[in-house]
């Protein structure tokens, strides 16, 4: 026996549909500021690198916008409120780290992230 279909079932499956998207959409979007983020590549072998931002009298620095890029990878992510940081899953290879805090000087550093985790210790920004 068929059965009528009304207007109002559809609108009711849209909105639900787009409520969905937009939950995932804005997951998505609040996901890139984390501080812990994981290289997206096929090597199974990566490692953490991690750290802590302090100013110039050795205060913690949170806020501090991280970004890690080199050999195929491109990560970024942002201080905690203690000023450290934690980059997951980063396969060995070369890479250029920058610091950006507004009010403060860049920092750039080369690192080369080889066969275990590195820590990168106290990066002083101010």
């Amino acid at each position: 026996m068929n059965q009528p279909t009304c207007g109002r079932c559809y609108s009711g499956l849209v909105i639900i549909l787009v409520f969905v998207m937009s939950t995932v959409s804005a997951a998505a979007a609040f996901d890139l500021g984390s501080v812990c983020l994981r290289a997206e590549t096929s090597s199974a072998a990566g490692y953490e690198v991690f750290g802590m931002t302090v100013s110039s009298d050795g205060s913690a620095l949170p806020g501090v916008l991280i970004a890690i890029s080199g050999d195929g990878v491109s990560l970024k992510g942002v201080s905690d409120a203690e000023g450290a940081f934690r980059f997951t899953s980063v396969p060995p290879g070369h890479y250029s780290v920058v610091f950006k805090m507004k009010g403060t000087k860049k920092v750039k550093l080369e690192i080369t992230v080889a066969t275990s985790d590195l820590d990168l210790g106290e990066i002083i920004l101010g």
